[in-house]
């Protein structure tokens, strides 16, 4: 109970410092407006990441000072790894199209300058995946299980993006990432696959593909059934791979964890022995 009631506390305190800097940017925002709107944009996004970064840093230092860091090697660029990536968020969009449709997302707000491009496809994914894969995961790691810690990131990633089919894909999107950065021990993996799907989603909304449906991109329905079939099985298969790695890996870490501490009572033993030994 007392692990359940520190992850849900701990999780509060992350949402409520996110929302925070959010607001406190957004205000500042609307208090001291440029003229190049995507600039304005892009400049109180970045400094709302950043004090958050800041202020959970401040937090976890105090609170949390037994926190690992955030994993990062070179292993973050394996083009398998990554490619299987690439496959399963074009299979994941094809699955979630007929909701789409349903439930279209605001893209008003992106124009095709530089600088929303830069916050797109950059800026976004870097902060975004150190703050939920990093540091959330981090965070909800020391009482909970790696793989309660990614479902529970993935989720509060959906939902603070407000949108509803962005909170749907949220969970598969999130298990994706968070398989991506324990299977490579390395941020940069999940860093360069949110690149990629901002860079698509991004490359749609500006050659004004957003507001066409698969089946009109396709030019068929019998090929989008197939097509459709194909992903979902691939959707499925990979997510079930994904829980099983992360509960796996959960075991093994734990384990890890057991014999270290095991291992250290141990020396710790020997030593009051020896010292009584010595008296």
């Amino acid at each position: 109970m007392k692990k359940i009631r520190d992850t849900v506390k701990r999780l509060c305190i992350f949402l409520a410092i996110f929302i925070a800097m959010q607001l406190v940017c957004g205000l500042l925002l609307v208090l001291v407006p440029l003229e190049d709107t995507s600039l304005s944009m892009c400049i109180s996004y970045t400094l709302s990441m950043v004090l958050t970064l800041v202020l959970l840093k401040l937090y976890t230092s105090r609170a949390i000072p037994q926190m690992e860091p955030i994993k990062r090697s070179r292993a973050g660029f394996n083009p398998i790894l990554l490619l299987a990536g690439v496959i399963f968020i074009f299979a994941l969009s094809i699955v979630l199209s007929p909701l789409e449709e349903l439930m279209p997302v605001d893209n008003s707000m992106y124009d095709d300058s530089v600088w929303t491009l830069i916050m797109v496809v950059v800026i976004a994914p870097i902060f975004e995946e150190i703050l939920f894969r990093g540091k959330l995961y981090n965070i909800l790691r020391i009482s909970a299980s790696p793989l309660t810690s990614v479902v529970l990131a993935s989720l509060l990633f959906g939902a603070v993006h407000l949108e509803p089919i962005i909170a749907i894909s949220g969970l598969p999107w999130g298990l994706l990432l968070g398989f991506v950065y324990l299977r490579s021990r390395s941020i940069i993996a999940p860093i360069i696959l949110h690149m990629f799907n901002n860079a698509l989603a991004y490359a749609t909304i500006v050659l004004s593909y957003d507001d066409k449906s698969i089946v009109e991109l396709i030019d068929g329905e019998r090929y989008f059934l197939f097509i459709y079939i194909v992903s979902a099985l691939i959707v499925v298969i990979a997510m079930i791979r994904f829980v099983t790695f992360i509960v796996k890996y959960g075991r093994q870490n734990n384990n890890i964890v057991v014999v270290e501490t095991t291992s250290q009572e141990r020396v710790e033993s020997g030593s009051v022995e020896s010292g009584d030994e010595a008296c």
